[in-house]
């Protein structure tokens, strides 16, 4: 008697959780999304069964609707979910060879961070070579109007995923250069987006100056965001620019790494 398993389809199964990873698998190849009739034709789904799944998926806030195009996409709980994953596994070991290299140049204190629902969270820091430096634990949470980590991802989003969590987004006062209205950051975000690096003017805490760029996976997606961080006497606004491009340079050098052409 052979007692081997059979590799292929498992003794006992869900069809309809079979269907939603499915869906979940396919969403995750098209980044523009798919109508529910697109859905159906490429997997050859029943009308009734791909609409209760579908529906459920957004119900609890996998799957996100656009009601003006119906087009179908993952949402941002299901990219968190996946980024958390990819951070353990992949950013932070491809970019931390990266941070050393840009502390190296630089000297300044170099963190790596992304968006994680509504706030950001720090994966990793180099510290500083000089003895008065910024020390940040990873884990660490930050806000994503008054840092240089929420603006350069921001900035780079898909304008309906930006939208939505600008939508929740409060607007807390930490310093007196905090910009606390939604029209001025999204101003700034068109800003960022166009120079490619973004800048916290002693916005989260007094005094301290940082300057971010965007981290993009091969989908051109901005999953992170590398950015130092200084006094402000060591990082003055006339460095800015000089310095902003060097890390828009690294930033790119992780990207790379990561898959992403340009």
């Amino acid at each position: 008697m052979n007692n081997d398993k059979v590799v292929g389809k498992p003794a006992y199964s869900v069809p309809n959780l079979e269907r939603g990873l499915l869906i979940i698998e396919l969403l995750a190849t098209k980044t523009r999304g798919l109508t529910l009739a697109e859905i159906i034709e490429s997997l050859s789904l029943s009308k009734s069964s791909a609409f209760r799944i579908v529906s459920t998926l957004i119900y609890k806030n996998y799957l996100q609707k656009n009601e003006t195009t119906k087009k179908i996409t993952l949402s941002r709980k299901m990219l968190s979910l996946g980024i958390s994953s990819m951070n353990e596994q992949s950013i932070v070991e491809v970019s931390i060879d990266v941070m050393r290299a840009l502390r190296d140049e630089l000297k300044e204190s170099v963190m790596l961070g992304v968006i994680l629902g509504s706030t950001g969270t720090i994966l990793e820091q180099v510290s500083s070579s000089f003895p008065v430096k910024l020390f940040v634990e990873p884990g660490t949470q930050f806000s994503l109007h008054s840092s240089v980590g929420g603006k350069s991802i921001l900035a780079n989003l898909p304008k309906e995923e930006s939208s939505a969590i600008l939508k929740n987004m409060s607007f807390t006062k930490f310093t007196k250069n905090t910009i606390v209205s939604k029209v001025a950051f999204k101003e700034q975000l068109k800003e960022v987006k166009e120079m490619g690096y973004a800048v916290d003017n002693g916005e989260d805490i007094q005094g301290i100056h940082c300057l971010g760029a965007p981290v993009f996976n091969e989908h051109g997606y901005p999953v992170a965001a590398l950015w130092i961080t200084a006094p402000h006497g060591r990082l003055p606004h006339e460095e800015f620019h000089v310095k902003g491009e060097i890390i828009v340079k690294y930033a790119l050098e992780i990207s790379t790494k990561l898959g992403y052409l340009g």
